[in-house]
């Protein structure tokens, strides 16, 4: 058993034992009750700029708790989207680049159907017709070939923008990441950070719990698992001492199917060898449960 179930039984069943004492009907069972909380971390390391709840605030899903530093993340933004503007300005348009070249070939071939007319008329040598001829299938290679070159110039470059793109992306996201929001309803009940403070990616900076719906962590002997189960509807009483009670119905949710031998350091000689198995029951919280606070359960 760990560290926390052993401190958990312990109160359970010291103060269990001062109930008992007190009078009444024994309880089948007792328990402390609890908040389901989650720990809330920051997603990058940085300074944290601001924090925006303390403890005992309610918050929301999705509320922003926390802000840490964004200024490393800013700049490779800024430098990136620089670099992505740079790139831009390389691509070429091939129809621009070949303007002239294209002009002198319509060019040549106007001279190319005149000089055929001569040549069918004896006017005018063959050899002139197969130079222009020459000529323009030369320029047509050539406007070809710096076409390809300008496509593949931007296609390199168009992969270089994309690649930034996605650099640019990550980064956003990594900037979003900076500011820590709740990942459900529910009260702050710790923090463990204060502004000023370096985040560590991953470390626990505050909790939240729902204390709408609270829960009592009992223990049940082996004789009495035959008497639960999950989906039980069972009595639950909140003691706060000197005889001020409060009664709830609570629901059987969970029970361990391992046993647990009860703590050495509680029990004695006899009562050691006793197995025990806990379980969870929910209550509605009317506002009044608080964590801690000892809880009996008695079977309808």
């Amino acid at each position: 058993m760990t560290m926390i179930k052993t401190l958990r039984f312990a109160l359970a069943l010291v103060l269990g034992a001062a109930l008992v004492s007190c009078g009444g009907d024994e309880p089948d069972a007792h328990g402390v009750f609890e908040f389901p909380s989650v720990s809330v971390g920051a997603e990058n390391n940085g300074k944290i700029l601001a924090f925006y709840v303390k403890e005992g605030d309610k918050v929301v899903k999705g509320q922003e708790l926390a802000l840490t530093d964004t200024v490393t993340f800013t700049v490779q933004r800024d430098n990136l989207e620089a670099a992505k503007r740079a790139a831009a300005v390389v691509q070429s348009d091939a129809e621009v680049q070949t303007a002239a070249m294209r002009q002198k070939i319509a060019k040549l071939k106007d001279d190319l159907q005149t000089t055929k007319r001569l040549v069918e008329s004896g006017a005018a040598p063959r050899k002139q017709q197969e130079n222009l001829e020459t000529e323009i299938s030369v320029l047509e290679s050539q406007a070809a070939a710096v076409r390809a070159t300008i496509t593949n110039a931007n296609n390199a470059t168009t992969g270089n923008v994309e690649s930034l793109d996605a650099q640019i992306k990550g980064v956003r996201t990594l900037m979003e990441k900076c500011h820590v929001v709740s990942p459900t309803d529910g009260v702050v009940t710790a923090k463990y950070a204060s502004e000023g403070e370096i985040a560590v990616a991953g470390r626990t900076v505050l909790k939240i719990a729902d204390t709408d719906n609270a829960y009592l962590r009992a223990y049940f002997t082996s004789p009495q698992l035959r008497d639960i189960a999950v989906g039980q509807k069972v009595k639950v009483i909140a003691n706060y001492g000197k005889d001020s009670i409060r009664e709830y119905e609570g629901t059987i949710v969970w029970i361990s199917d391992e046993s647990e031998f009860t703590p050495k350091t509680i029990l004695t000689d006899d009562e050691r060898s006793n197995l025990v198995y806990e379980a969870k029951i929910t209550v509605e919280n009317d506002g009044y449960l608080k964590a801690g606070v000892l809880g009996e359960v008695y079977f309808n």
